[in-house]
C-alpha cells in the first residue's frame, strides 16, 4: 500500500507540476514600442490588444505583452529593439515609422506588424503592399489629405496659404508634405514649409508662419503632434487657425479635422497579429491603407478652440460632425 500511494502521490505531484509548463508552452507572446505616447497612438495600441483579445489571445491568460516607450529618443528606440530581438518575442509590433524602422533594422527573422506609418513604401518597411514577403506587413495610416483640405475650406473660403509644420528627418512628415503639396495644387492652394527637426523646436517653426499663411496644417507627424497644445496657444494668441492631420488632435485643441478613427486602425493590425499568432507566415499577409478598406471618417469640431482662433464655424459643418468639443 505504502508503495502504491508513493505512485499516486508521484504522479500527482508530476501532473501539478507539468500544468504551469503546459500553461507557458501555450502562452503567446508579442512586444509593442512606440516613439511617444500621444491619445491616437495609445488609441491604436488599445485596438490591437481588443482585436488580439476577440481572437483568444487575451492578456495574462494566453497572451504576454511586452510595452516599451522611446519618450522620443531614436537611441532609446534602438536599445529598445535590440531588447526585444534578445527576448524573441511571437511578434513585434512597432508604433510609428522611426519605431518600426528601428525594429526592422534589427532583425529579419521575427515577425514584425507595424502600424501608425504613413507610408511603409517610402520608409523602406515592406517594397510592396500585397505578399510584402520578408519578416514584415502592417498597416498605413495615410490621412485623407485631400479631404481635410476640403474641410479647411469649408471654414475659410478664401484661404490660399497652407501653413505645414514638420521634421524634414521623418520619411512619415515628408510623405505628408508631398501629398499635402499635390492637393493643395488641385485647389490653388500655397504650401509654406516650416521645418522643426526636434519637439523644442515645433514653437519656433510654428511662429515662422504667423502673417505668413491663412492657416496652419499640423501632420500625423510625432515630433510636432507631441507639442500640439502649444501650436493651438499661438493659434490663439495671434488668431491664426490650427488645423489636424489627426482626428485626436481636436480634442487637444486644433479647431477641426476629418479623418481615421485610431483606435480602429489598431484593430487592423491586432487582427494581422492574430493571423502571424495562429501560424499564417507574416510575409503572405498583405499590408494595407487603412483609409481604402473605410472611408466612412469622422469629422470633429472643437468649437470653442475654433473660436478663440478667429474662426466661425460654419452651421453646415457642424450638422455633418461626429463630434463636437464645445
Amino acid at each position: 500500500m505504502k508503495v502504491a500511494t508513493l505512485i499516486r502521490a508521484g504522479m500527482l505531484a508530476l501532473a501539478t507540476a507539468a500544468a504551469p509548463v503546459a500553461h507557458a508552452a501555450d502562452m503567446k507572446t508579442i512586444a509593442i514600442s512606440t516613439i511617444v505616447e500621444v491619445p491616437s497612438l495609445m488609441d491604436g495600441k488599445q485596438g490591437i490588444i481588443d482585436a488580439l483579445a476577440d481572437r483568444g489571445y487575451i492578456e495574462g491568460e494566453t497572451l504576454q505583452i511586452e510595452y516599451q516607450n522611446a519618450n522620443g529618443s531614436m537611441p532609446t528606440q534602438q536599445q529598445i529593439a535590440k531588447k526585444f530581438v534578445g527576448n524573441a518575442p511571437d511578434v513585434i509590433v512597432p508604433i510609428t515609422t522611426p519605431t518600426a524602422q528601428a525594429m526592422v533594422a534589427s532583425t529579419k527573422d521575427i515577425p514584425i506588424v507595424f502600424v501608425m506609418v504613413t507610408d511603409p513604401l517610402k520608409a523602406k518597411l515592406i517594397e510592396r503592399y500585397e505578399q510584402p514577403g520578408a519578416n514584415v506587413t502592417g498597416v498605413s495610416d495615410a490621412a485623407p489629405i485631400g479631404q481635410q483640405l476640403n474641410l479647411m475650406l469649408e471654414f475659410l473660403p478664401d484661404m490660399k496659404t497652407v501653413g505645414f509644420v514638420y521634421n524634414p528627418g521623418l520619411d512619415n512628415a515628408l510623405a505628408a508634405l508631398a501629398v499635402l503639396k499635390e492637393e493643395a495644387e488641385k485647389r490653388n492652394l500655397t504650401v509654406v514649409e516650416s521645418a522643426a527637426p526636434t519637439t523644442n523646436e515645433v514653437i519656433l517653426a510654428t511662429k515662422k508662419l504667423i502673417g505668413k499663411v491663412d492657416a496652419v496644417y499640423v501632420p500625423d507627424d510625432t515630433t510636432v503632434v507631441a507639442a500640439m497644445e502649444a501650436i493651438v496657444k499661438i493659434g490663439w494668441d495671434v488668431k491664426m487657425p490650427i488645423f489636424s492631420g489627426e482626428t485626436s488632435g481636436v480634442e487637444r485643441g486644433a479647431a477641426a479635422s476629418v479623418g481615421l478613427n485610431y483606435y480602429a486602425v489598431g484593430r487592423l493590425a491586432g487582427d494581422m497579429v492574430a493571423d502571424v499568432l495562429d501560424g499564417k507566415p507574416v510575409g503572405t499577409i498583405d499590408a494595407v491603407i487603412a483609409k481604402d478598406l473605410n472611408d466612412k471618417f469622422e469629422t470633429l469640431i472643437n468649437k470653442s478652440s475654433a473660436e478663440k482662433m478667429g474662426l466661425t464655424v460654419p452651421q453646415s459643418t457642424l450638422d455633418a460632425a461626429t463630434k463636437i468639443f464645445e
